[in-house]
């Protein structure tokens, strides 16, 4: 009996931060798809003009699938197709063309449901860029 006191509160500390980990590591993919949602979303719709609309619904109806509020809307850059691959040009989105690319952003701030063993919070984030292709 004396064992079992000894080794229960090792046990729970070590079960509470795997189950909180777990939930951590749902949120993070869930905002990682979020993200590739938007960014897909965007290089398909055919009015240029709509892709910041398109990307932002997609990318928070998406996380609200994964049961994600953000608490923030998600952040859409277009880039410019350029010769310098390290720094592109940020363009408006209607003036964007095939070749150009899409970056989304999606931030959440996940709070640990134990917050004495791991922390308050973390910061998650996720950022998808593709190519838009019509």
């Amino acid at each position: 009996m004396v064992e079992f006191a000894l080794v229960i509160p090792i046990f729970l500390l070590t079960f509470a931060a795997i189950a909180d980990f777990g939930f951590a590591l749902f949120q993070r993919m869930t905002i990682i798809n979020a993200a590739r949602d938007g960014a897909r979303a965007a290089v398909v719709v055919t009015n240029h003009a709509t892709i910041t609309t398109v990307a932002q619904q997609a990318a928070t109806s998406s996380a609200a699938g994964g049961l994600v509020t953000l608490g923030s809307t998600p952040s859409v850059t277009c880039l410019a197709t350029s010769v310098s691959v390290s720094s592109p040009a940020t363009i408006g989105c209607s003036s964007a063309v095939v070749g150009d690319s899409v970056s989304v952003t999606v931030s959440y701030t996940y709070h640990t449901f134990f917050p004495l063993l791991l922390g308050a919070t973390f910061n998650l984030s996720a950022t998808v860029q593709m190519v838009i292709d019509s």
